[in-house]
Parts: structure tokens; C-alpha cells; sequence
């Protein structure tokens, strides 16, 4: 139960601080600002960016010691990641759904421990270089962007999320590219 609740309490700050940084960091109008309507799109593709980010992490997750991938987490998780490869269009309540499924059942609670104590410590430290009037890089926020194909950071995702077409952030870089290294870390297990 206070498992549960610490979990919901850190993913609950998590978002908000990735859709704070998000917005922020990543809108194209003038003043850093999106229009209403944009920023509830991106909103609504908050678990997208979540997940995404959740893969980044696992990557870095397995490095560490005593909380690298078992051989069964390892089954558990390659077809989960390859059906993110497969998908043209990714809906947030499946992105959310998929989420969940990984961290109720298959990471164990000193890997998710890890992970939301990084995420928050990477978003202190982003807010704490905002807050300071220095560049906001190394988020490590991999969601669309102004830009990418097109422009930097994933401009051609940012696009299809505004004009409500289908969006997979696994389909182009660096996402495409974090699943990719995922899978194939996982695959030697």
C-alpha cells in the first residue's frame, strides 16, 4: 500500500514536472508559450512521453549494480518493446496501459525506486538550471520538439500530435533509436 501511494505520488510529480518542462522547453510560439488548444494535445500525450522516457531509463537502469535485467523480466519485456517498434500510431491510454504493465509487473521495486529517484533528481536539477537562468538542456526529455526531421528535435511528431495524426515517438530518433539499443540489450538474455 505505501508502495502504491509513493508510486502515485512520484509519477503524479513526474508528470507534472515533464509536462511543465515539456511545454516550456519544447514550444515553438513566441515567449515559450503554447496556444490552449496546443498544449492540451500535448497534454493528452503525456503517458507517451512518460513511457518514452520510462525506456531511456531503463537503459541506464540495467547498468546499475544489483538492478540489471533478469533473464525473465528480459522475456517479459521484448515483446512488449517490439510491439512499440510495430506501432504506427501510439494512443496515450495504450502508452499508459503498456506503462503500467511494466512497472506492476515486471520491474521490481528497487529497479522502480531507482528510476523515480532519477527522474526526480533530473528534473530538480533542470528546474534548478531554469530557476537560474541557464540553458534548460540535458532534460533528457525526448518528446517532440520544434523541429527534428524538419528542424531539431522531432519537429515531424510534434506536427502530427497538433494535427491529430497518428504519433509514435518509437518511429524516429533518439526514441526510435532507445528502443532499438533496449531491445537489443534485452535480447542477449
Amino acid at each position: 500500500m505505501a508502495r502504491t501511494i509513493l508510486t502515485a505520488v512520484l509519477v503524479l510529480l513526474s508528470s507534472l514536472a515533464l509536462a511543465q518542462g515539456f511545454v516550456i522547453q519544447q514550444a515553438p510560439g513566441p515567449g515559450g508559450q503554447l496556444d490552449p488548444e496546443a498544449r492540451r494535445r500535448l497534454e493528452q500525450y503525456r503517458p507517451v512521453f512518460e513511457l518514452q522516457n520510462s525506456l531511456r531509463l531503463m537503459l541506464e537502469l540495467d547498468k546499475q549494480k544489483n538492478l540489471s535485467f533478469t533473464k525473465a523480466q528480459a522475456q517479459k519485456l521484448l515483446p512488449v518493446l517490439k510491439d512499440l517498434q510495430a506501432r504506427a500510431d501510439l494512443k496515450p491510454a495504450d502508452a499508459e496501459k503498456i506503462l503500467a504493465n511494466i512497472e506492476d509487473k515486471i520491474l521490481t521495486p528497487a529497479q522502480l525506486k531507482w528510476m523515480d529517484e532519477t527522474q526526480l533528481k533530473r528534473q530538480q536539477e533542470l528546474r534548478q538550471r531554469r530557476e537560474n537562468g541557464g540553458p534548460a538542456q540535458g532534460n533528457n526529455l525526448q518528446g517532440p520538439g520544434p523541429g527534428g526531421p524538419g528542424g531539431p528535435r522531432g519537429g515531424g511528431l510534434f506536427q502530427a500530435i497538433q494535427q491529430g495524426k497518428p504519433f509514435n515517438p518509437f518511429k524516429e530518433d533518439p526514441a526510435k533509436k532507445t528502443l532499438a539499443d533496449l531491445i537489443a540489450l534485452l535480447s542477449k538474455r
